[in-house]
């Protein structure tokens, strides 16, 4: 169940860098999102604590720690906030640290405009076009982080 019921899906995105923060801004907007900045992990875990977000993008590194620690909050207070990490210092590690964490994606720095679009349509189920329904195998599942290939899980044929 989403933490919002009605209205425009709402973004956190956590950048302590402004250029980037103001394309995420714009992007998102331009997909009907409303979006939140949050520059530090202090203001994003406040921001978290005080209304109800819909997805949280963060950077890895922030002037007061790393964006791990967004998503490790996120985790601990079982806000159901899809969460992806991005970062210009990606690395194997990183991406297994942030995923173990909590975070369903992580994406490197540059990011694609492409591949963020795709993203955030991914964690909030927003469709392209008017297309046939999905099967549920084939929405992401808040709460379950998959690879970082994007391969949603399986599901058997009996389950809910």
């Amino acid at each position: 169940m989403s933490r919002r019921t009605r209205g425009q899906p709402k973004v956190l995105i956590v950048d302590d860098e402004p250029d980037l923060l103001e394309l995420l801004e714009m992007t998102l907007s331009r997909m009907g999102l409303d979006t939140s900045r949050a520059e530090s992990v202090a203001d994003a875990q406040r921001q978290l604590d005080a209304q109800s977000f819909d997805l949280c993008l963060t950077d890895w590194n922030l002037p007061d720690g790393e964006g791990l620690r967004v998503v490790e909050h996120i985790t601990q207070k079982a806000l159901d906030v899809p969460v992806a990490v991005i970062t210009a210092f990606g690395s194997a590690e990183n991406a297994v640290a942030a995923l173990k964490a909590g975070a369903f994606d992580y994406l490197a720095k540059p990011v694609a405009l492409e591949q963020l679009r795709a993203l955030v349509k991914q964690a909030l189920k927003v469709p392209e076009k008017p297309q046939p329904a999905a099967s549920p195998h084939h929405r992401v599942q808040r709460g379950h982080a998959y690879a970082v290939t994007g391969t949603p899980p399986r599901t058997s044929a009996g389950s809910t």
